[in-house]
């Protein structure tokens, strides 16, 4: 659905306004219906990359593009919903007049934002606090109620730039499942966070950025790999002696619970190990394949800012 081509930007900075380059010939597509993961620590550039997508800048060079439309056309714009890191909502205003107020700047008639408005509240679930001023919402509610704004519009593409940021993880668990919701309805997600854990929850693909530069890209299970690297077995009702015999563990230890907990080098020591420890009349309680993380991949070698 998004297609962004060899992008470059580059700003003017210092007493002699010489151009700082920030992105560098980033190369990006993002599939129709996916829910895509925008990783990068502070300062690598997501921000400004987002800013091209929503054409709020013009890249120096390259195109982007949305269903086969550069971004800056209207017809493109209108497929769009955007919530910024760090918006900025007249307080003084109830959640209902904010909506009604984002749907006239949008274009949207008086009759199909009034229709609109009660849907995308229920969508947000903050019904509740319609007539509510906006001063008196918590950070997680102007959240939601920034996603609100930005799915009035029924867009087809929705940009979410850090939605998590700076909420608390009752917060966070909220906005999740609400992407979780949006993405199940069709809708394409591109989303920035430096938040591993959550772009792992939450995303079918991934795309990291570093120093402007992209670093990689595509779907989780293909970048981390789906074998097995390693497997942890967990088991009761031996002796120490006895469950240090079953298998060359990588490590053993038992937990408070009364548990062994071993780890096997390879999936394929699993099914051995499991036999040996039934045969001794152990009582297996886990075997789980250790895949690498999201988190590992981040940062595997990865040069810190």
């Amino acid at each position: 659905m998004l297609e962004i081509t060899n992008v470059s930007q580059s700003f003017r900075t210092g007493f002699w306004l010489r151009l700082t380059p920030i992105l560098h010939d980033i190369s990006l597509e993002v599939p129709r219906g996916s829910i895509t993961g925008f990783l990068g620590p502070n300062g690598a550039g997501k921000t400004t990359l987002i800013h091209l997508i929503m054409s709020i800048r013009r890249p120096r060079l390259g195109t982007i593009r949305l269903s086969g439309l550069d971004v800056s056309l209207p017809e493109a714009r209108l497929k769009m919903g955007y919530l910024p890191e760090r918006p900025y909502f007249y307080e003084h205003l109830t959640g209902e007049q904010l909506l009604y107020f984002f749907g006239r700047l949008s274009g949207l008639a008086d009759g199909v934002i009034a229709g609109r408005i009660p849907k995308v509240l229920d969508r947000v679930g903050m019904s509740h606090a319609r007539h509510r001023e906006l001063r008196a919402y918590s950070k997680g509610m102007l959240q939601r109620i920034g996603i609100a704004q930005a799915i009035l519009g029924d867009p087809e593409f929705l940009v979410l730039d850090e939605p998590m940021s700076g909420l608390d993880p009752f917060g966070r668990k909220e906005i999740r499942e609400l992407i979780q919701d949006l993405g199940s309805e069709g809708r394409t997600i591109f989303f920035s966070s430096h938040i591993i854990p959550d772009v792992e929850a939450l995303c079918d693909r991934v795309a990291l950025i570093q120093k402007g530069r992209l670093i990689g890209s595509g779907p989780i299970r293909e970048l981390l790999g789906q074998e097995a690297k390693a497997v942890e077995i967990a088991f009761s009702n031996l002796d120490e002696s006895a469950a240090s015999s079953v298998a060359q563990w990588q490590k053993l230890h038992r937990t408070p619970d009364g548990l062994w907990r071993g780890k096997l080098e390879g999936s394929n020591q699993a099914s051995p190990a499991a036999s040996k420890i039934l045969a001794l009349g152990g009582l297996l309680a886990e075997i789980s394949p250790q895949r690498p993380s999201l988190e590992e991949w981040f940062t595997r070698d990865r040069a810190p800012e």
